[in-house]
């Protein structure tokens, strides 16, 4: 299948990554992100202070038990900080040693797992890497999608390339689609850019779909809408194309694996390139000595994730493929996104400008209205306009192009988490 999606936009940003792969700096320490799991409750395996390693049990999911959340490193647990109710904040994990990323042995035994696949990622801590659509949480374990969608392409600026990051991983690829196959009676989609061939021998039920065009074209919302017809109503599952290599790589060899290939790029990087790293690792650490001189103030922001839906962190986040670096302007830090991305118009405009907004929304979704509904909290208007197949990057552009600075990726999440606790 060849799909062409026309409506959205691509920001022009400076500091573009080189597309080959680096080994970064080991990170002295990373941490697991209460952001990344929407609704999470742990329930604690680990105390601080306790030592750990790769693959380890942490915490499971206090709701559902079988969810497994496993350590990136081997370590030592630094700290654990809660948020509102006892939800996670972040738990910090500092390494010891001097270990590259692969040289982690998490004890466990060098052989492919046997047995239920469901079971397996589960409890090897591989769960969390799915998304669920609708409202953007970590599938039940007793969940069945009518579809799993991969997202093996990324229109976002700066993004690595997925035809790169996979050069050297085709089998696990693979095999880690058969795996995901397994988990449902219908189809798995692999999102790719065109003539990327990704995907051409994994097995049946496994359908290559070639995405082309603007910003968010490389997103799974805006692939998941235009693949509706073919799936029909019913819970859809999303996951990154490196988690997929990390299933093939854990049913080839029994190993855990932790790492992340990152764009690390931006106006302020100093050497624009793909690092390899951990799932979770210290920006600080994996910026040290990246970031170039520069700036009206002499500060730079580092921002986990895109320009465009990235979050100014301390770690990297779950599901982030891009470490950003920019400028620290004053101005900037005032609004939810850079000065550059071109907010439009200077002088008279309307406080939402709505003949733009209205050709950066490839969902078939009025914004507009869309965006009226998510300020108010109005959740079952955002239903109704179509904001359960949405998570917070699809929404992104809305934020840049809206003069009134709201950030509506936050303001989504309000209203998908609402209409999950009242399902």
């Amino acid at each position: 299948m060849l799909f062409s999606i026309r409506k959205g936009y691509d920001p022009a940003l400076p500091g573009a990554p080189r597309q080959s792969v680096e080994d970064a700096a080991p990170v002295g320490s990373a941490a697991i992100l209460g952001a990344d799991c929407p609704g999470l409750r742990p329930a604690l395996a680990v105390a601080p202070g306790d030592p750990v390693r790769r693959g380890q049990v942490l915490f499971t999911d206090r709701r559902h038990p079988a969810i497994a959340y496993v350590s990136p490193l081997t370590g030592v647990v630094e700290a654990i900080d809660f948020g509102p109710r006892r939800t996670l904040s972040a738990m910090v994990l500092r390494r010891t040693g001097q270990a590259d990323p692969e040289d982690d042995d998490a004890g466990t035994p060098a052989t492919p797992p046997a047995g239920d696949a469901r079971e397996t990622l589960l409890a090897r801590g591989l769960w969390p890497a799915f998304l669920a659509r609708p409202f953007g949480r970590v599938p039940a374990p007793d969940g069945t999608p009518v579809a799993i969608l991969v997202s093996a392409t990324d229109s976002n600026p700066l993004a690595p390339d997925p035809r790169v990051v996979l050069a050297d991983r085709g089998p696990a690829f693979d095999r880690g689609l058969t795996v995901l196959a397994a988990l449902t009676t219908g189809p798995v989609f692999v999102a790719q850019p065109p003539g990327a061939g990704l995907a051409a021998t994994a097995g049946d039920r496994i359908c290559a779909v070639e995405i082309s065009g603007p910003h968010p074209a490389g997103l799974p919302g805006a692939q998941l809408y235009r693949l509706r017809p073919e799936i029909g109503p019913g819970e859809v599952w999303t996951i990154g194309y490196q988690d997929v290599t990390a299933i093939g790589h854990l049913f080839e060899t029994g190993d855990y694996r932790s790492e992340r290939v990152v764009a690390l790029g931006g106006p302020r990087a100093l050497n624009p390139r793909l690092v390899r790293t951990v799932m979770g690792a210290s920006l600080r650490d994996l910026t040290a000595g990246e970031v170039a001189p520069g700036g009206r103030d002499g500060f730079a922001r580092i921002l986990s994730g895109s320009v465009l839906a990235g979050r100014e962190a301390a770690w990297l986040g779950r599901h982030h493929h891009q470490v950003t670096v920019l400028d620290a302007r004053p101005e900037a830090r005032r609004l939810p996104l850079p000065w550059w991305l071109g907010r439009p118009g200077r002088g008279p405009r309307p406080l939402i400008a709505s003949e733009r907004l209205e050709g950066l929304l490839p969902f078939g979704i009025p914004p507009v209205p869309l965006m009226r509904a998510l300020a108010v909290g109005d959740s079952e208007t955002a239903e109704r306009l179509g904001a359960l197949d949405l998570v917070e990057e699809d929404v992104a552009l809305l934020s840049c192009f809206c003069s009134s600075g709201a950030d509506y990726g936050r303001l989504l999440r309000r209203v998908l988490d609402d209409l999950a606790e009242a399902a």
